[in-house]
């Protein structure tokens, strides 16, 4: 399969947006496709995807094709961004099985997966209207939910526990992926000025003094960090990546700083940052 461009996902995102009456900025289901010529290799895969906490739908063979086709689903929220780098991630993924090729993805909305198709008999929402989710689970999100990353916390505690390549590849997709808070204020001598309007960040301080970007994966953890009257403003990953690096006295990012801290120098910034560079570079060739 070509290559989807950010472009193109950005693309869809708005035509999703405006043909749709879908809350993309919330839980959606995206189901991914992976074809190979024989089922027994999508089998393996299929082993591989669930341990990232992926379901497998099926592998059927196409009606119109001699290729076999293995179905994924996740629960999960998006942006253009983050799902180029899953794209991404996945193409990477499907290489490694001999004569896989992973094939795209689609998008539904969470509830067409409900089991209980609108008697809410085992829903736990005490009002029916008010809940997107039929079943009532834990995937019930209205369009102002807070933003939230429990993967990438997840993945932070995982690789303090276990250094494999294999931890470390999942943080870095997760890190990819985020949607991160960063407190911003009106006026501080401790602030680096951000490049638009007279907003400015908050950042925190090593034993060296240097100035590091603080990045909250919610908002729990950006109370539990400063007693400061701020503000928020939320940065994709790219985003937060290519700020950094305008900001020459900038010295790198921390994670959640105050909490389980994942300090990230201006290094590791720029090869998250080159990472994505590559793979938009590589889409529009």
């Amino acid at each position: 399969m070509e290559t989807i461009t950010l472009q193109q996902l950005q693309e869809m995102f708005a035509g999703l947006r405006n043909e749709t009456d879908w809350n993309l900025d919330g839980e959606m289901l995206w189901g991914y496709y992976f074809v190979a010529p024989a089922p027994e290799v999508l089998e393996s895969l299929a082993e591989t995807l669930s341990e990232r906490n992926f379901d497998i739908s099926e592998i059927f063979k196409s009606d119109d094709e001699p290729i076999f086709i293995l179905q994924a689903e996740r629960l999960e929220k998006h942006t253009p961004e983050s799902l180029f780098a899953l794209n991404a991630e996945l193409e990477a993924l499907a290489a490694k099985f001999e004569g896989v090729d992973y094939d795209g993805m689609d998008v539904n909305p969470a509830d067409e997966e409900c089991d209980c198709e609108g008697d809410c008999e085992n829903c736990d929402c005490e009002e029916e209207e008010e809940h997107q989710c039929g079943c009532g689970s834990e995937h019930c999100h209205s369009e102002n939910e807070p933003i939230e990353n429990p993967e990438i916390v997840a993945a932070i505690q995982k690789i303090a526990e276990d250094a494999s390549e294999e931890a470390q590849q999942d943080l870095t997709l997760e890190l990819q992926r985020g949607l991160y808070l960063v407190p911003v204020f009106a006026e501080s001598a401790s602030a680096a000025q951000a490049e638009e309007g007279s907003m400015q960040v908050l950042v925190c301080m090593d034993e060296n003094e240097k100035e590091f970007l603080p990045l909250f994966t919610d908002e729990a953890a950006l109370k539990g960090w400063t007693k400061e009257k701020v503000s928020a403003m939320v940065l994709t990953a790219p985003e937060a990546w290519e700020f950094i690096l305008s900001q020459p006295e900038c010295a790198g990012a921390v994670v959640n700083p105050g909490d389980v801290a994942l300090p990230l120098n201006r290094e590791m910034v720029a090869l998250l940052k080159k990472m994505i560079d590559e793979i938009e570079a590589g889409s529009g060739e």
